[in-house]
């Protein structure tokens, strides 16, 4: 590393705990914030589970690693004095309300659907599939352990004091943006028995937050667990991990598929699949995941966070129409946007690249606002549509 790198780096962490202190004096509450951040870093992999993690293909040199190698820039991608900008309001946020369809617990029925999802923003979408719903990665706050960093575009269309009971909770990856410290304390001490389904190492993070460990289900990629008649495998992403510049690719990050068998009012039997990206470039792994799993009812791929220098670690609106083609899917679902400023571009440039490239490639796509049903059940509904960012 060049020294001019090592100072502007040291600048950035030196400026980072004198905000901290000037913020936790203002409240009395300098230790107390420092534990909170700290605690908010999760726990660290045990040398135990490095030594089990060794023995995996995926593994080498202490760290998990992509199948296919990827690297990304960090200081042309914005490390050391772009970061700040996430400490204060986004230059590309919304100038207007953003469209949203509110949501009370009152919203869902007892007993969950057979095929319907709600976008909530970001990654964050409650499932309803095969009598089962749960949450992918809620997080409903700001996107960093810091309480004023990284903050929403807008507040979640449901609050997180009105999330109706949930069969399981998943978790692609331990970043902050998709892994809320806060919402795992909440939904532990809700439901003392709810389910989390996530990646190897992530558990440690929940363990220490709260969470039983017989409630804690970790998988690699290939792997898989049954949750009543759903089906939930593990496969790859192109990301990395991490919650601190201590910790990078320590646990693992994947994507997931969902699958069960439904039967019709004349009784045959078919079986439906989801495909749930995660967050990750675009890469040989979607081909591979078409070719062995492929015929997807639905793909929800990322469409934002895009950068030059980071395309091995976030997928382009362009990205996602070919990913989606060799992972033979019918309909798009894009998410991984309209929440945070995680990259360099206005809040709504993704979604529309993507439905210029969706109607040029004949991909059917659909646009949901944040909290809006989309029913993908036997007889189908027409898909969202309507282009509500413009």
């Amino acid at each position: 590393m060049k020294n001019s790198e090592k100072i502007g780096r040291g600048r950035f962490v030196a400026l980072i705990g004198f905000l901290l202190v000037l913020v936790a004096g203002a409240t009395g509450g300098i230790c107390s914030l420092v534990r909170r951040v700290l605690w908010q870093m999760g726990e660290e992999v045990s040398p135990q589970l490095r030594e089990k993690f060794s023995k995996l293909p995926n593994y080498s040199g202490g760290v998990f690693r992509n199948s296919q190698p990827t690297t990304v820039n960090l200081k042309k991608g914005g490390f050391s004095p772009r970061l700040l900008r996430h400490l204060f309001a986004s230059p590309n946020r919304p100038t207007t309300v953003v469209p949203q369809v509110a949501l009370t617990k009152r919203d869902f029925a007892s007993v969950p659907a057979e095929f319907s999802v709600r976008w909530l923003g970001h990654s964050t979408m409650i499932f309803e599939l095969a009598g089962m719903r749960f949450i992918t990665d809620p997080v409903f706050g700001n996107a960093a352990p810091i309480p004023f960093a990284v903050s929403r575009y807008c507040e979640s269309p449901l609050s997180r004091q009105q999330l109706p009971k949930l069969d399981f909770v998943l978790i692609t990856h331990d970043h902050y943006d998709h892994l809320e410290m806060a919402t795992v304390e909440f939904l532990s001490r809700q439901q003392r028995d709810l389910k989390f389904v996530t990646m190897l190492g992530v558990g440690g993070h929940l363990k220490k937050w709260g969470v039983a460990p017989e409630n804690v289900v970790e998988l690699n990629w290939g792997e898989s667990v049954a949750l009543g008649r759903l089906k939930i495998r593990a496969v790859e992403s192109r990301h990395f991990s991490g919650r601190s510049f201590g910790a990078r690719d320590t646990t693992l990050w994947g994507a997931f598929i969902f699958e069960f068998e439904t039967t019709d009012s004349a009784g045959a039997t078919t079986t439906r699949k989801v495909f749930h990206g995660g967050d990750g470039g675009y890469g040989e792994h979607f081909k591979k995941i078409g070719d062995n799993y492929g015929g997807f009812d639905l793909v929800c791929l990322e469409i934002d966070a895009w950068n030059e220098n980071w395309r091995g670690h976030h997928m382009f609106p362009q990205d996602a129409v070919k990913a989606f083609g060799e992972l033979r899917g019918k309909v798009l679902l894009p998410m991984h946007w309209g929440v945070f400023d995680l990259a360099m571009h206005p809040w709504n440039e993704s979604v529309g690249i993507l439905a210029r490239e969706a109607a040029a490639h004949g991909v059917a796509a659909a646009f949901p606002k944040m909290g809006e049903l989309v029913s993908l059940a036997e007889p189908a509904t027409p898909l969202p549509q309507a282009h509500w960012w413009e």
